[in-house]
């Protein structure tokens, strides 16, 4: 897969099938679009498959009130599980304040048409773009049919009588539902880290964790302890990981992420890391005794191995 950063560097290419979105969490419901973007640009003999995104994201961009924008990748991220689905390209397009200013039927000819050469477009259902996202799939198509572009829009991806959306997994997650939330995704939810030194008590303690810094804008799943997977260097290793402040050892601390990996006793300070959620454990609770905290621990990593050696 080709990856070109900014519009600058587009190409054209007059047969091109296009999609255009921010593809958030690459879940089931893009999966579906990816695959019915291939499959429509071998039915009309195109020649290439083009994934239209944007860096950062635009409600990073476009956030009012300062509200935090919760996102489920990364754009790396986003680019490695776009790499799996088969397309030819992605652009990746800067988004700023400016660029939003863009009219709906300017993007479509002067960047859709003119710059890149799209024949055929395939879009989601509540697919908009251009200022103010005022460029519908009716617009669209009013203007598709003025150029001779084939457009088809994809139906919502619908399980157990609900549409997949990346909100809809954001609100599972927030409330620990990972049932929901990887079943909507396809895939474990994953958030990947620098491993930053800690205050040493898990080793005092026994377990010795890895403490993680996130990247900003990535979600953060609920307060708790899961059930999960470390990711180092290809290699798997069950893990206990924990979300919050430690209400037994800092219950005024920071938030942290730290996750106690199983049979693992390598040296990945400074390295990455990634972690996999698979299931909800329990809530954080203030223990009355290091004794207590200890004796905790001991049973989450038992049901840690064994729901990772199913």
């Amino acid at each position: 897969m080709k990856i070109i950063w900014g519009l600058e560097n587009a190409s054209y290419d007059p047969k091109t099938i296009t999609t255009l979105g921010s593809y958030d969490g690459m879940h089931r419901g893009h999966i579906e679009i990816l695959n019915r973007l291939i499959k429509k640009k071998n039915g009309l003999n195109l020649n290439r498959s083009l994934v239209i995104t944007f860096d950062p994201h635009p409600q990073e961009v476009l956030r009012r009130n300062n509200t935090n924008v919760d996102l489920l990748t990364t754009i790396d991220e986003r680019l490695a599980l776009l790499e799996k689905t088969g397309v030819h390209e992605v652009l990746v397009i800067r988004f700023s304040l400016e660029f939003a200013k863009t009219p709906y039927s300017d993007f479509f000819q002067n960047i859709l048409i003119e710059k890149i050469g799209t024949k055929a477009m395939v879009v989601g259902f509540n697919h908009a773009f251009g200022k103010n996202r005022e460029g519908d799939i009716h617009h669209l198509e009013a203007l598709a049919s003025k150029s001779g572009l084939v457009v088809e829009e994809v139906p919502p991806l619908v399980v157990d009588g609900i549409s997949i959306s990346s909100t809809k997994i954001r609100h599972a997650l927030l409330e620990g539902n990972l049932a929901i939330a990887n079943e909507y995704l396809g895939r474990p939810y994953e958030l990947s880290g620098v491993v930053e030194h800690g205050d040493k008590l898990g080793t005092k303690l026994g377990f010795a964790t890895a403490n993680l810094k996130i990247p900003e804008h990535r979600l953060i799943p609920c307060d708790g302890v899961y059930v999960g997977r470390a990711i180092f260097e290809n290699n798997y290793f069950p893990a206990a990981i924990s979300i919050g402040n430690r209400p037994t050892v800092e219950p005024d601390g920071e938030r942290k992420i730290e996750a106690f990996i199983l049979d693992f006793d390598q040296e990945i300070y400074g390295k990455l890391l990634t972690l996999e959620f698979l299931s909800y454990i329990r809530e954080q609770k203030k223990f009355d005794s290091y004794e207590e905290l200890t004796k905790q621990i001991e049973e989450d990593v038992l049901k840690v191995r064994v729901a990772t050696s199913k």
